[in-house]
């Protein structure tokens, strides 16, 4: 991705992908303008081609919904989106569209393909299910449903293929549940991706509504039809309705195909494949044999009906023997140079002592400030009520608001949103600031520090480490000389400060505690994000908003105060001097201050969401 701004959650990833288009082989476009070419053509001759793939039936699709969305009414097939575009339309789609050469070097490109024909594969399973059990009813609506399901995979390989690898690497290589993968580099699932481009695109009504009905399907539910399928008798009546209800749902077999289609990409073999196969089964009201040699039958239907060259489509290495192979999923240097991306960046040995283990028990929010504290020699325990932060509604992508108060003490500097918009949140990496070097105490470091918080990865497990490699990164990198993580309990006026760097020993600002006023500005930084340069013009003001206690120990030059943001609450207020130093704070250091903050604020809520999904 080029984009200068990285999408953070499902409506941010709308917002960037509902625009694009996906492309559609230059080779299939080429014959259907060739036919188009002969005088005789109609509509019937070109239907098959169009049908046979499911990016020309996804445009076409698109096309046709529109048009009966102005009428109020929906496609129900490819047949009734092709009839209802006609030949004269059908021509003028054909000819705008979006085409791709397929360069056999590029892994993006390839896997963009393959999750195209996952959606095949999976469109054609449910198809074919619906044709032996239900008599074809729904059949036609359902494939088209089946085959838009997981629209967001196709569009995330083409137009996202960094964060697509990122996933493919923690599902393959780390053993990360998807959707818990998914989440940790995407901030959201792909079903929420895709739910909500479908949403804005009139394509298929049945698979906007499976997508909204993906919640009952769960894992627990999944487990539960398991039993069901398997007679377990330890289900009790008011458990086998609700699965019963569920299985005739028209968005049931629709689910249930996509499924077995992503999971069956990793192994038939596997656990979770072979539980939905004994779904499948219960649903079919079959033999599990000749389920077994039904599916597999699809999978040599699906592999047959679509295929791009040099591209092995899901469904026919599904058929072959088990092995130790998976698909290639690293981008290559033809990746990067097709996709315009960056290579990626190595962090140093230095950096990477601080590398985090995972951990077995999940670290609440509000536990952070304190796991932060018990770095220090001589720092007492906080109870988990201590430490817990008040809450608000804003988005930490929104850290942007700044604080209310009076014009004296407002900083020119805070007109300047600590963030983005929430549909765009700015995550700017070091390199696009052109700034002195000398302007850093270690300019290396410092960004060493940014990638790793701006990157989501694997760096982390606790909210503790990244607030301690916060304080590093402003001291040895920004060349800030103090610095403290402060909290404010809920339902307290005592103000406490669990942890700081850089003072002197018999210094009584670490660990003090302070009560506040009436019109506390932690108070308000505790509710609202906000970033402050406390500075010459505005001192007096800020002092009455200050505890007397602490005010008298900070430093009597500039200095910084902001709120960290994370899980949708304040963690801690980020106290950074540079006393006792020739140029103090300045306009850079008050930049890059905000900017690592807001790093660490969205690394900190993505620490928060990874260790609650693995929670549950």
């Amino acid at each position: 991705m080029t984009e200068q701004q990285i999408p953070q959650n499902a409506e941010q990833w709308y917002h960037f992908l509902s625009e694009k288009q996906p492309p559609v082989r230059l080779s299939i476009i080429k014959r259907l303008q060739k036919k188009l070419a002969d005088p005789n053509c109609s509509v019937n001759h070109l239907s098959k081609l169009i049908k046979s793939d499911p990016l020309l039936c996804f445009h076409v699709a698109l096309a046709a919904g529109r048009l009966h969305d102005e009428k109020q009414s929906e496609i129900t097939s490819i047949d009734h989106a092709i009839g209802s575009l006609g030949m004269h339309k059908l021509e003028q789609l054909i000819n705008s569209l979006p085409t791709l050469r397929l360069n056999p070097a590029s892994t993006a490109q390839k896997m963009y393909f393959r999750a195209v024909a996952n959606s095949h594969h999976a469109a054609t399973q449910v198809h074919q299910w619906l044709k032996q059990c239900r008599g074809g009813m729904f059949a036609e609506e359902s494939y088209l449903a089946a085959l838009f399901y997981n629209i967001g995979h196709w569009l995330l390989w083409y137009f996202a293929p960094q964060h697509m690898v990122k996933i493919q690497i923690m599902i393959r290589e780390k053993d990360v549940g998807p959707e818990l993968a998914e989440t940790r580099v995407l901030g959201c699932t792909i079903d929420g991706i895709s739910k909500r481009l479908l949403s804005l695109w009139p394509v298929s009504s049945l698979a906007r509504v499976t997508l909204e009905n993906s919640t009952p399907l769960n894992r627990q539910m999944i487990l539960q039809l398991h039993q069901r399928a398997l007679s377990d008798p330890r289900l009790d009546g008011d458990q086998l309705r609700q699965l019963n209800h569920l299985t005739q749902q028209k968005f049931f077999p629709v689910k249930l195909g996509n499924l077995l289609a992503l999971t069956a990409n990793y192994g038939w073999g596997k656990e979770a494949t072979l539980h939905l196969i004994d779904i499948i089964n219960d649903y079919l009201r079959g033999e599990l044999n000749r389920t077994f040699a039904f599916l597999h039958r699809n999978c040599v239907m699906a592999s047959r009906n679509y295929h791009v060259a040099g591209t092995l489509a899901p469904a026919a290495e599904m058929l072959m023997l088990e092995s130790d192979l998976s698909p290639t999923y690293r981008l290559t240097a033809t990746d990067r140079k097709l996709f315009q991306l960056p290579h990626d960046k190595s962090i140093s040995e230095s950096a990477k002592t601080h590398a985090t283990t995972t951990v077995n028990r999940p670290t609440p929010p509000q536990r952070v400030a304190a796991e932060a504290a018990t770095d220090q020699p001589d720092a007492g325990r906080i109870s988990r009520d201590e430490v817990a932060s008040k809450g608000h509604q804003q988005n930490p992508a929104q850290e942007a608001a700044t604080l209310e108060i009076p014009a004296k003490a407002q900083n020119p500097a805070e007109d300047e949103p600590v963030g983005g918009p929430e549909t765009q949140p700015a995550i700017r990496t070091a390199e696009r600031d052109s700034v002195p070097d000398a302007d850093f105490l270690d300019k290396n470091l410092y960004r060493q520090y940014l990638q790793r918080f701006n990157e989501l990865g694997d760096y982390y497990s606790q909210g503790a480490q990244v607030l301690n490699d916060l304080l590093k990164a402003l001291i040895a990198g920004l060349g800030m000389q103090r610095a403290a993580l402060i909290i404010l309990p809920p339902k307290s006026n005592s103000l406490k400060v669990v942890k700081a760097t850089g003072f002197a020993d018999d210094h009584p600002l670490p660990h003090s505690t302070h009560i506040l006023g009436p019109k506390s500005l932690f108070s308000r930084l505790n509710e609202k994000p906000g970033c402050l340069l406390i500075n010459q013009t505005n001192r007096e003001q800020v002092r009455t908003m200050l505890p007397a206690t602490f005010s008298r120990h900070v430093s009597q030059e500039d200095y910084l105060l902001m709120s960290l943001i994370a899980s949708n609450r304040s963690v801690v207020i980020i106290y950074a001097d540079r006393d006792n130093t020739a140029d103090g704070v300045q306009t850079f250091h008050h930049k890059k201050f905000k900017d690592l903050c807001n790093s660490a604020g969205r690394c900190l809520d993505h620490v928060y969401k990874l260790r609650a999904g693995a929670k549950k």
